[in-house]
């Protein structure tokens, strides 16, 4: 009796872990802990790193226990990737960062099979209180970056507000939030799960109502026994309020990664359920932008600056179409008017130089990577592409990073390292296309291979890498394959 209570109290602490997680995640850079620097990386440990420890102990400890240990060896398939990761450490040429990314890297490894492996650990109900927290903390969030936004354009200091020096009303005019992450980019990133989620939900039940299908009212983790289910209006209110904020945030990689997935989901859901109503999630993501649009126009206008409303969505739209819809011209008379507040913004629209720089650096990391066979086939090591870059004279500091994901493991990893990782994206496809949950995992995972083109590395993006497999296992029904 007692190792049986012992068990069950370590599965109601591998379940919270769980749940706490997506509130967790975004805290993915306050608070953090820092042990200094050298001259090519900080040395830092956020909350999420924290969880990953205490999640990979507590999962591995009841693993053992629980005698599943045979089973997760049979997917040493997956582990080819990590593997030679791991091996290129011995050629890289920077082993303490390479070292470092390779631990951070084997946690969430171990942690993503621990998710799958202990699916069949977790008690009933669970489902339910993941949602609540997954949706309830986004909700948090959303509520947090809309309070930075009022506390920018009131004045209060970044001290207090957490703006990073980017994010304020002296960029553009309008305040854009970064939450508890380090830039606009990541906090409308972690944004993406639970737009995508909420919206694929609307269209999911909308397909039950239309139907009846038993087969797909099987999984569904949001209903209690005894309770009907949320109706689609709470859906729509969560996708409407998670676009808004992720729009709020004007990060274009997050902007342009999730309007490309809902295409292909709403495209995918409306090919299989045969009708028009999966468009009405297209309204609902027109009226978050306008919304925010109005919102980040009326920032502008009581900000301190010289802004206006005009000017304010005039710059919005001319940065987020790469300078394409120009309305500025037509706000200089409006703009030209006398100002209680003197001080200009940076920025008066797109902002050339934020692409120029990305492309550049794909650019630096496509060249060194061609120099010679060796680092073609193998790298140069990873945790080796900044200092690699700054050798050839093409940075000034080995600090620098590849702003591209796919450029930077290219240059660390070569062709090998690519050939196992498509094998590795190939054999995910391919596990998660047999569940009927396929159109949001995969939707989810698209918007993440998209934003991957805008930003590189690891400790800031855990999201990526530990979210599809929770929600997997919680959308999944279990009549589902494995």
């Amino acid at each position: 009796m007692p190792k049986k209570i012992k068990s069950n109290s370590l599965v109601r602490l591998f379940e919270l872990l769980l749940c706490v997680l997506p509130l967790v995640l975004f805290f993915s850079y306050y608070p953090v802990i820092s042990f200094g620097s050298d001259s090519t990386m900080n040395f830092e440990i956020s909350l999420p790193i924290l969880w990953l420890l205490g999640f990979d102990l507590t999962g591995v400890v009841l693993l053992i226990k629980k005698k599943l240990i045979s089973c997760s060896l049979k997917k040493w398939r997956f582990m080819l990737f990590p593997l030679f990761i791991s091996l290129s450490v011995l050629w890289s040429l920077n082993q303490t960062r390479g070292i470092l990314t390779c631990g951070v890297m084997w946690l969430v490894v171990i942690a993503v099979l621990l998710i799958v492996e202990l699916k069949s650990v977790l008690q009933e109900g669970f489902s339910q209180r993941f949602l609540k927290w997954f949706f309830g903390s986004s909700l948090f969030i959303c509520a947090w970056c809309l309070v930075q936004c009022i506390l920018d354009v009131c004045g209060v200091a970044r001290d207090y507000s957490l703006m990073c020096l980017g994010c304020t009303s002296y960029s553009f005019g309008f305040p854009h939030p970064n939450g508890f992450a380090i830039e606009p980019q990541f906090m409308g990133n972690l944004l993406l799960a639970p737009a995508i989620i909420s919206g694929w939900l609307i269209l999911q039940r909308s397909g039950i109502a239309e139907r009846g299908s038993a087969s797909v009212s099987a999984g569904r983790p949001w209903r209690r026994a005894g309770r009907t289910r949320p109706r689609v209006k709470y859906y729509a209110i969560l996708f409407f309020i998670f676009s808004a904020t992720l729009f709020l945030t004007f990060s274009r990689g997050a902007i342009y990664a999730f309007a490309v997935a809902m295409i292909f989901m709403v495209t995918w859901m409306g090919v299989k359920q045969k009708s028009w109503k999966v468009l009405w999630t297209f309204v609902i993501m027109a009226g978050a932008f306008l919304f925010t649009l109005n919102l980040q126009g009326i920032l502008s206008q009581v900000s301190p600056t010289n802004d206006t409303y005009q000017s304010g969505v005039a710059k919005v739209l001319n940065h987020l179409s790469l300078g394409i819809i120009d309305i500025r011209q037509t706000e200089e008379s409006s703009a030209s008017a006398p100002q209680d507040n003197s001080a200009e913004s940076t920025f008066d629209g797109y902002v050339p130089e934020s692409t120029e720089i990305r492309k550049m650096m794909t650019r630096n990391a496509i060249k060194v990577w061609s120099q010679d066979f060796k680092t073609i086939l193998l790298g140069v090591g990873i945790g080796g592409a900044g200092q690699a870059m700054h050798d050839a004279g093409l940075t000034d500091s080995p600090k620098e990073i590849v702003q591209n994901e796919y450029a930077s493991l290219l240059l660390e990893v070569g062709l090998l390292g690519i050939f196992l990782a498509v094998a590795l994206i190939i054999a995910i496809f391919c596990a998660v296309a047999k569940t009927s949950v396929s159109p949001a995992i995969l939707t989810l995972l698209l918007a993440y291979g998209i934003s991957l083109l805008f930003f590189a590395g690891l400790p800031n993006a855990l999201h990526i890498y530990l979210l599809p497999a929770c929600l997997w296992i919680v959308l999944k029904p279990k009549a589902d394959s494995n």
